[in-house]
Order: structure tokens, then sequence, then C-alpha cells
């Protein structure tokens, strides 16, 4: 588990990955992963599982993914409980924990909605559960590929400034506005960023402002960005739920 300082760090040095080398993850990185996805598990009543090699069942071969995914052998199962009103904003929040932890293990990653195989995935899920999707994990050259290079330009056209990720009544602290600017670092589908964080009355709120499938998971990865650029805190769950600082 990171300390607040690399936690920001990674923030600013994570970017989705789509071309994955065949390097392998160590063993002692894959057991730190293991450990946190575990803990985070307990805390949520999450199932999300770190998976190993096997990779290419979901990707490899596999028509929806328009070939825009390349060597993927390792990722991580988003997994929870059908019944559970919150799954997909922890799902987001603490597999969002997952990835910059393992971007500051020097792993690249990027957060995959729908272009997979979901039927691969059918033996990890225990009755009652459901996968909403994965993110593959792995190295990459450092150099971007051209492909990769045409996906960041088109997520370029996206994306929000400050001002718009936020509505501010009357003056809202440093602490707030450096919440937003994490926000602003935070992956979401097409770069949509379908969310508004409010300060009024002294109280911090997170909203939706777009109705999408997976738009809490997107709400859940931007608090957890909020959360660390204001320094720490609690959210509650649910769209509209207030966040607590400590």
């Amino acid at each position: 588990m990171l300390i607040h300082a690399d936690y920001l760090s990674a923030i600013q040095r994570r970017c989705s990955r789509r071309k994955y080398t065949a390097s392998p993850i160590e063993e002692e990185k894959a057991e730190a992963l293991h450990k946190s996805s575990a803990s985070y598990n307990e805390t949520s009543g999450l199932n999300m599982k770190l998976i190993l090699g096997t990779g290419g069942e979901l990707f490899d071969g596999f028509k929806r993914s328009y070939g825009l995914f390349v060597g993927v052998k390792n990722y991580i199962a988003l997994i929870g409980r059908a019944d559970d009103p919150d799954r997909m904003e922890k799902e987001g929040y603490y597999g969002e924990k997952l990835v910059l932890e393992a971007t500051h293990m020097g792993l690249s990653t990027c957060w995959v909605g729908t272009s997979y195989d979901k039927g691969a995935c059918d033996k990890l899920l225990a009755p009652g559960e459901t996968l909403d999707l994965v993110v593959a994990i792995g190295y990459t050259e450092e150099k971007h590929s051209l492909k990769e290079r045409f996906m960041e330009n088109n997520m370029r056209k996206g994306g929000k400034d400050r001002d718009s990720l936020c509505e501010i009544a009357g003056e809202a602290p440093n602490w707030f506005l450096h919440g937003i600017d994490a926000v602003a670092k935070s992956p979401s589908a097409r770069n949509l960023m379908p969310f508004v964080f409010r300060w009024q009355d002294g109280k911090v709120s997170a909203h939706t402002t777009q109705q999408a499938e997976r738009v809490m998971v997107d709400l859940g990865i931007a608090k957890l960005h909020f959360e660390i650029g204001a320094g720490g805190g609690r959210w509650d769950w649910g769209d509209g739920a207030e966040f607590h600082r400590e």
C-alpha cells in the first residue's frame, strides 16, 4: 500500500496502454497486488482478482476488440455481488487504487469495459457474482505504438477542465481545487468524465451528469482521485453522496 505522495505521483504518470510485451510480472509485484486486492475485497465486499498469464483468452482473436489490444497476458477482474447496489462504484474506487499501485511499480494498465470476451471469465465467478469490466496490466514499451497514439489523440478531444468538473457556491478552499485537479486526471469511458463535484455550504458532493451502463464505475474512480488530491478523507457511496475530509 502506498503513501499519499506515491498515489499523487502515480496519478500524474498513469496513462492507458493497449500494446503489451511478453515480459512477465515479477513475483514480488504480483504478490503485492494480490495482497492489496485481498485487503480491498475484505473492506468492500468485492471479489477482485489478479489473473496472470491467461489474458489472451479475453483478447486474442476477439472480433469486438478490433485489434486495439495486443499482447495482453494479465488482467484484473472486477467482480462483485450482483445484488450490491454500490458494486460498480466500489469497483471503480478500489480498482483504481490497484491501478495506481501498479503504476507506482512501473506496470502499465488500461480499463476495459467492452472490448474483450466476457464469457472467458465465467469460470472466475461464484454464484451470485457478476463481472463488470477488467483492467489489462503488464509491461509495455516506452514508445507508444501508432495505434495507441491514434487512440490517445482521439481521447484528447474529450476530457474536461477544472471549471467543467466542479460547481462552486461561494469560495472553495484550496484542498477542494487540488481534488478537482486530480479528478481531471481520472480515466473514464471514452474520456467523457460524466460527473461533477459540488462545493456548497462547506460540503462536497459528487454527482453523475449522464446515464450510462458503467457511469458509477467512472464516478468511483473520480471519487478516489478527488480524495487523493484533497489530501485525504472519506466518501459515502452513491450518486450525490458527500465527502468527509479528515
